[in-house]
C-alpha cells in the first residue's frame, strides 16, 4: 500500500495540515489581541469619517440656505430637511461610539454641536416662513396695488376724468415703481427702494384733479408705499438672518466638529501604537512556523521530482514519440507497481494501437482525396449558380434603371403638362399617356419584386401598423377603378377583429391589390365582395388574419386554376391580349404569402367568378377591443327600412338590431308612430327619387335618418349628396365610416357634410433656395419645373464635381437634391466629399433609378439624409422637402 504514489503524497500533505494547524493554534491568542486592536482601529477611523461627513453637511446644508435665499426653491428646503435628519444621525452614531465616548470631553462637543445645530434649524425656518412672506405681500401688495392703480388710471382714461398728458405721466411712474419692486426681489439694494420712493413721490406731486378717481389713486398710492415699506424691512432682516446668525452658527459647528475630529484622532493614535506592537509579535511567531513549513514543502518537492515528475516527463516522451510514429524499443518504469508504472503499461498498449491507426490514416486519406475531388466539382457548380443569379438580378436592376430614367422625364413632363390651361382632347391624351406609364410603372416593379423574392433579398418587416388603414388604402384603389366599369363593391370586416397587428403592412397590401385589381380587371358586371376575419389564440398573442375576394368575373377552368400561380402566364393567351399583364402579380402574391407563413387557396367557376382566401398569421398586443367596439348602439326602438339587407348581419348585430325591427318602405309609410331613429336601405337611385321627399319631411319633423346605398359612381354621388344632407353610407365603405355614420345619426345635428380629399400641396409654397444635381436634361427641367412651382429658387450642377465646388464656393443652399448616377463624380462620391468639407448639417436627398431596397441603405449610409425613387412624383417630392424647408 505505500508503493503507491497518492498513499506517499497523503502522507505529506498530513504532515503540510497537521504543521499548520499548530501554527493556527499557537497564533490564534496573538491573532485576537490584534483583531481587537484592528476592530478599535477601523471605528476610530469611521468616526473620524463621521466628523469629516459632519462638516460637509454642514456646508451643504449653508449652500441649501444660500439656494433657498436666491430663488425660494422647495426642493432646498427638503435637501435642508433631509440633511438636518441625516446629521442628527451621525451625531447619535458618535455618541454611541466606544472610541469617540473615551475621547476627551467628546459628550461636552457633542452637546453643544447639537444646541448649534437645534439654532440653525429653527432660524432657516424663520428665513422660509419670512421668504413666504415677503412674496404674499409683493402679490398681494404692492404688485396688487399697482395693477388697481392701472385699472383706476384705465378707467380715468376711458371716462376723462384725468388729461391724457397726465395720464401718460403717471403710467411712467408706476412702471418705474413696478420694475424697481420686482428688481428689489431679485438683488435687493438701496438705490432700488430710492427709485421706488422716488416714483410714487413724483405721482403725489402730479396735479391730480381731485375727486373719486384722485381719491382712490392717492390711497392706493400710501397702501403701495407701505406694502413696499413692509416688504424690505422683511428682506432685511431675512438678510441679517441668513448671513449673519445663521453663518455665526454654521461656523461654530465647525469650529467645534474640528475639535470633536482632533480628539478622536488622538485617541485613535494610542489604539494604533497598541495595535502595531500586537501585530510586530504575530508577524515573529509567524515567521518562524512559516519557516518550518517552507522546509517541509521542500522536502516534499524534491520527494515529488524524484518519485513522481522524473518518471512522468520519461514516459511523456514515450507518449510523444509514439504520436509522431516513431517506434520505441523500450518504456521505462514498466516494472513498477505504482501508477507510474500503469502509465508504462498504457504506452506499451498505445505502441500497438498506433500502427492499427496508421494503417487506416492511410485509408481515409485516400477517402479525403477523392472526397476533395467531388467538394471541387460541386463548389465550382454552385459558384456559376451564384454567378447567374447575380448576374440576372444585375441586369434587371439595369434594366430597371434605364427604363425608370427616362420615365421619369415622361411621367415628369405629363405631370406639368396636366396643370396648365388645355383643351380636353390634349387633357384625354395626356390622361391615357399617364396612365398607360404607370401601368409600365407597375409592370417594371413586378418584375423587380419577383427578381428580390427569386434571390432571396426581400426582407419581410415586422411593424406594428392599424388594420383601419389597411382598409382605407383598399377602398381607395379598388372602388375607385371599380367605379369605373359601374361594378358593385362590398367591404365585409368582422366586428371582433382587432384593430392594431404586428406584420408587413406593405406586403399584406400588396397582396389584396393584386388579388383585388385582378377581380376589378376581370369582371365586366356584377359585384366584388371583399371580407375579413380572424381567429385570436388562447394567449391572445396571434391572429390568423383570414381575407377572402370574391368576383362574379369571367371565371377560369381546373386546367387554368392550376397554372395561375406559375410566373409569366396567363390563364390562356387570350386573356393576356384582352386584358393585359405580365403574369407576375398572382405569382408575386403566392411568393408573399409563403414567405410570411401564411396559406393561399382559389376556386373558380369558368364563367361565373373566382374566389381567392388568404390567410397571414399576425401578432397581436393583447387586451384590445374588436374594431367595432367603439361604434354606439341604436335606440332598441330604432328601425331599419329595408328589403334586401344592405348592411351584413354582424354589423346588425353590433346595433343590436332584431329581426323584428326591419320594415320595407312601403309599410313604414302606412304605419303612423316611426321611431326617431331609422336607417333606411337605398339599392338604387330610382328608389331614392321615389322616397326623397317623405324621407325629408321625416326629417324635418324630427326623424334622425341615415341612408345606407349600394356602389354609385362619382356623379351620382354628387346628385345624392345634393338632394339629401343628412347622413349617407354609400358602399364600399370602411368599419371607421360606418362608425362615423352611426355616430352621424345619433348626433343633435342630423345634418352631414360630406368631405372630398383634396390635394393640400397643389397651392404648396415653400421658402429655401436648393442645388439640383442632375446630369439629364429633361430631369432637369422636370424637377425644375416642379422646384419653380413650389416658389423655391435653385442652382443646376451637372455632375457631382460641379455639386461639390459650388457647395463649397457658395455654402448658402437649404437642400441638395443629388442625382446618384452621374459622369465624372458621382452622388454617392459627391456626398462623402460633402461630409468630409464639413458640410455635415447641410440636407441631401438622393434621386435614383434604383428601387432596391439596399439602394436606399446605401445612400443612408454614405451620408445622405434621405432618397426618392425615379419617376419622381409631385406629392411625393413636396412632401420630402416639407421635411428640410
Amino acid at each position: 500500500m505505500l508503493a503507491s504514489i497518492r498513499t506517499q503524497l497523503v502522507l505529506v500533505l498530513i504532515a503540510l495540515v497537521t504543521l499548520l494547524l499548530l501554527q493556527s493554534y499557537i497564533a490564534r491568542e496573538n491573532q485576537a489581541a490584534l483583531i481587537k486592536g484592528m476592530t478599535a482601529t477601523s471605528t476610530a477611523v469611521v468616526d473620524v469619517g463621521l466628523v469629516k461627513e459632519l462638516e460637509r453637511d454642514v456646508l451643504d446644508l449653508q449652500r441649501n440656505v444660500l439656494i433657498f435665499k436666491e430663488n425660494a426653491s422647495q426642493s432646498a428646503v427638503t435637501r435642508f430637511e433631509r440633511l438636518m435628519t441625516t446629521i442628527n444621525e451621525k451625531l447619535d452614531t458618535l455618541s454611541q461610539s466606544q472610541v469617540s465616548l473615551n475621547a476627551e470631553n467628546n459628550n461636552f462637543v457633542l452637546t453643544r454641536m447639537r444646541e448649534h445645530l437645534s439654532a440653525y434649524q429653527e432660524n432657516f425656518k424663520q428665513v422660509v416662513d419670512a421668504r413666504r412672506q415677503r412674496d404674499d405681500l409683493l402679490v398681494d401688495g404692492t404688485l396688487a396695488d399697482i395693477v388697481v392703480i392701472e385699472r383706476v388710471l384705465e378707467e380715468a382714461e376711458s371716462s376723462a376724468a384725468f388729461p391724457t398728458q397726465l395720464i401718460e405721466a403717471i403710467k411712467r411712474q408706476i412702471g418705474v415703481a413696478e420694475n424697481a419692486a420686482l428688481q428689489y426681489m431679485i438683488k435687493p439694494d438701496m438705490l432700488l427702494m430710492t427709485q421706488f420712493n422716488s416714483a410714487i413721490a413724483a405721482v403725489r406731486a402730479m396735479a391730480i384733479p381731485q375727486g373719486d378717481t384722485e381719491s382712490k389713486l392717492i390711497y392706493r398710492l400710501e397702501k403701495a408705499e407701505e406694502d413696499f415699506f413692509t416688504l424690505t424691512q422683511i428682506t432685511q432682516g431675512n438678510l441679517f438672518l441668513v448671513n449673519v446668525v445663521m453663518a455665526g452658527s454654521a461656523n461654530e459647528f465647525l469650529y467645534l466638529s474640528g475639535e470633536l475630529a482632533n480628539q478622536v484622532t488622538s485617541h485613535t493614535n494610542s489604539i494604533a501604537q497598541e495595535t502595531f506592537s500586537v501585530a510586530e509579535t504575530t508577524q515573529r511567531n509567524g515567521e518562524l512556523f512559516s519557516l518550518i513549513a517552507v522546509l517541509l514543502a521542500l522536502a516534499g518537492a524534491v520527494f515529488t521530482v524524484h518519485r513522481i515528475l522524473g518518471p512522468i516527463r520519461s514516459i511523456t516522451q514515450v507518449f510523444n514519440r509514439l504520436s509522431e510514429g516513431d517506434k520505441v524499443s523500450s518504456i521505462p518504469g514498466i516494472t513498477r507497481k505504482d501508477e507510474i508504472g500503469n502509465l508504462a503499461k498504457a504506452a506499451s498498449v498505445f505502441s500497438g494501437k498506433n500502427k492499427q491507426t496508421k494503417r487506416l490514416l492511410e485509408e481515409a486519406q485516400e477517402l479525403n482525396t477523392r472526397l476533395e475531388t467531388l467538394n471541387k466539382a460541386l463548389i465550382e457548380s454552385k459558384q456559376k449558380a451564384e454567378q447567374a443569379t447575380a448576374s440576372k438580378s444585375m441586369f434587371l436592376a439595369n434594366m430597371s434603371h434605364e427604363i425608370r430614367t427616362p420615365m421619369n422625364g415622361i411621367i415628369g413632363l405629363i405631370e406639368l403638362a396636366q396643370q396648365h390651361q388645355i383643351s380636353e382632347k390634349v387633357r384625354g391624351y395626356l390622361d391615357k399617356a399617364a396612365y398607360s406609364s404607370q401601368i409600365l410603372m407597375s409592370v417594371i416593379n413586378d418584375i423587380l419584386d419577383f427578381s428580390k423574392i427569386e434571390a432571396g433579398k426581400l426582407k419581410i418587416e415586422e411593424v406594428n401598423f392599424s388594420l383601419h388603414s389597411l382598409f382605407d388604402n383598399l377602398i381607395a384603389v379598388i372602388a375607385l377603378r371599380a367605379k369605373e366599369k359601374n361594378l358593385s363593391v362590398r367591404l365585409d370586416v368582422a366586428p371582433d377583429l382587432p384593430p392594431h397587428v404586428i406584420g408587413d403592412p406593405l406586403r399584406i397590401a400588396q397582396i389584396l391589390m393584386n388579388i383585388g385589381n385582378n377581380a376589378v380587371k376581370f369582371t365586366e358586371q356584377g359585384s366584388i365582395t371583399i371580407k375579413f376575419d380572424g381567429k385570436v389564440d388562447s394567449a391572445n398573442e396571434k391572429l390568423n388574419l383570414i381575407m377572402e375576394i370574391q368576383d362574379s368575373g369571367i371565371g377560369m377552368t381546373n386546367a387554368q386554376l392550376g397554372r395561375i400561380f406559375n410566373p409569366f402566364t396567363q390563364a390562356d393567351g387570350s386573356t393576356n391580349r384582352k386584358f393585359g399583364g405580365t403574369g407576375l402579380g398572382l405569382a408575386i402574391v403566392k411568393q408573399l404569402t409563403d414567405l410570411m407563413g401564411g396559406k393561399l387557396s382559389a376556386a373558380s367557376q369558368e364563367g361565373k367568378g373566382s374566389q381567392f382566401m388568404v390567410s397571414i398569421p399576425l401578432r397581436v398586443y393583447p387586451n384590445q377591443g374588436g374594431i367595432l367596439a367603439a361604434t354606439p348602439q341604436l335606440p332598441k326602438n330604432s328601425l331599419y327600412l329595408t328589403g334586401a339587407p344592405l348592411l351584413a348581419d354582424t354589423y346588425l348585430q353590433t346595433l343590436s338590431l332584431s329581426p323584428t325591427q326591419r320594415l320595407s318602405i312601403e309599410k313604414a309609410k302606412q304605419g303612423e308612430a316611426l321611431s326617431p331613429y331609422m336607417l333606411v336601405d337605398i339599392p338604387n337611385f330610382a328608389v331614392f327619387r321615389e322616397n326623397i321627399g317623405w324621407l325629408k319631411e321625416l326629417q324635418e319633423n324630427g326623424k334622425r335618418i341615415g341612408l345606407i346605398s349600394d356602389t354609385i359612381g362619382t356623379a351620382l354621388h354628387n346628385k345624392y349628396s345634393h338632394l339629401w344632407k343628412g347622413p349617407l353610407l354609400t358602399h364600399p365603405f370602411t368599419p371607421q365610416q360606418f362608425e362615423q355614420f352611426i355616430h352621424f345619426v345619433l348626433s343633435d345635428n342630423n345634418t352631414h357634410e360630406h368631405k372630398r380629399a383634396q390635394d393640400d400641396n397643389i397651392d404648396t409654397k415653400l421658402e429655401g433656395h436648393l442645388l439640383l444635381v442632375e446630369d439629364n436634361n429633361i430631369n432637369q427641367i422636370v424637377t425644375g419645373e416642379i422646384l419653380t412651382g413650389l416658389g423655391v429658387t435653385f442652382d443646376i450642377a451637372e455632375d457631382g464635381k460641379q455639386a461639390v465646388q459650388k457647395v463649397g464656393n457658395a455654402p448658402h443652399y437649404d437642400v441638395v437634391l443629388m442625382d446618384v448616377q452621374m459622369p465624372v463624380m458621382d452622388g454617392f462620391e459627391a456626398t462623402k466629399a460633402l461630409r468630409e468639407k464639413g458640410f455635415t448639417t447641410l440636407p441631401i436627398i438622393g434621386l435614383s433609378a434604383n428601387a432596391m431596397k439596399e439602394d436606399r441603405k446605401s445612400a443612408i449610409d454614405i451620408g445622405m439624409d434621405d432618397y426618392l425613387t425615379k419617376p419622381i412624383k409631385r406629392k411625393a417630392l413636396i412632401d420630402m422637402l416639407k421635411r428640410y424647408l
